[in-house]
């Protein structure tokens, strides 16, 4: 498989995914790589309900994830989905190629930690710096953008001026 696009969004697949992502990638799939979403099956229900019917959906935990794109060696285009920055380490750190995450929704939901609004779109928390932080060390680029034909932002550097980094 062929990862077209890498997104870290919590709220996973959305109307922006089905409407702008998936048309502006050609993506034939979409992996969610998330273990709370890999072990909850209403929230399996409600991600397939979301995901059109000429799209492939394949939702598995972040290892089951990583083995999966590192064995399968078609042309199929995935789009891969993650729920947080944690989730995409975990994967880079399993040996999958990434070259560019995007990151997507990062809600102020409750997380333990405090989250301090990076964009409008973004709330970001200590261990969300740190994450993004290691990923960018790994020679990722890793941009913010809602849709494909918004602005995208440099995220360390956005970081940087949320006052994350010095």
């Amino acid at each position: 498989m062929k990862i077209l696009e890498t997104r870290i969004d919590d709220r996973l697949i959305h109307g922006q995914i089905v409407t702008a992502w998936i048309q502006a990638t050609g993506a034939d799939a979409i992996i969610v790589a998330d273990d709370n979403a890999a072990g909850d099956a209403l929230s399996q229900s409600i991600l397939k309900m979301a995901t059109p019917d000429s799209v492939q959906l394949i939702i598995k935990s972040l290892s089951d994830a990583a083995e999966l794109i590192k064995k399968d060696k078609s042309e199929v285009g995935v789009l891969l989905i993650v729920s947080n920055a944690s989730g995409a380490r975990k994967l880079l750190e399993s040996d999958v190629k990434l070259e560019k995450i995007t990151l997507g929704n990062i809600t102020n939901k409750k997380s333990g930690q405090e989250r301090k609004m990076v964009l409008k779109f973004i709330f970001a928390s200590e261990d969300d710096a740190e994450n993004l932080r290691a990923i960018s060390n790994m020679g990722v680029i890793i941009t913010a953008q809602t849709v494909p034909n918004d602005k995208a932002y440099d995220v360390m550097e956005i970081m940087k001026k949320a006052g994350f980094y010095k």
